[in-house]
């Protein structure tokens, strides 16, 4: 006898692949009360948008006429790895801790 599969055991087994989408819900899944709507996300955006599309187009800039550039800030490369030994054991020790801990609340949740 084949058995009838029901339309919310059918799409139970896509639960196995949602992680692959990014994210664990809908993206417009939100509370009215707490969030904003999509058409105020949507006028909002026009708002914000507008100002720049109202500038006049801009003009080819010629050789040396590059605008100043400002340098907020700079990064560097600071290396690979760990400084020493004793950095790289504690964080193995504390890997290791979190690694126990998650265990042991997954044990206690299924029993």
């Amino acid at each position: 006898m084949t058995e009838r599969i029901t339309f919310q055991h059918h799409w139970a087994r896509l639960h196995r692949w949602a992680h692959q989408l990014g994210f664990g819900g809908h993206f417009s899944t939100k509370s009215r009360r707490y969030s904003t709507t999509l058409g105020a996300l949507r006028a909002a955006r026009r708002n914000w948008n507008r100002p720049e599309s109202e500038e006049s187009p801009t003009e080819a800039v010629e050789p040396g006429d590059e605008p100043d550039i400002l340098t907020l800030g700079q990064l560097h490369f600071a290396g690979i790895g760990w400084h020493t030994s004793a950095d790289a054991q504690l964080a193995n020790t504390a890997a290791a801790q979190a690694r126990e801990r998650r265990q042991a609340a997954h044990e206690e949740m299924t029993q």
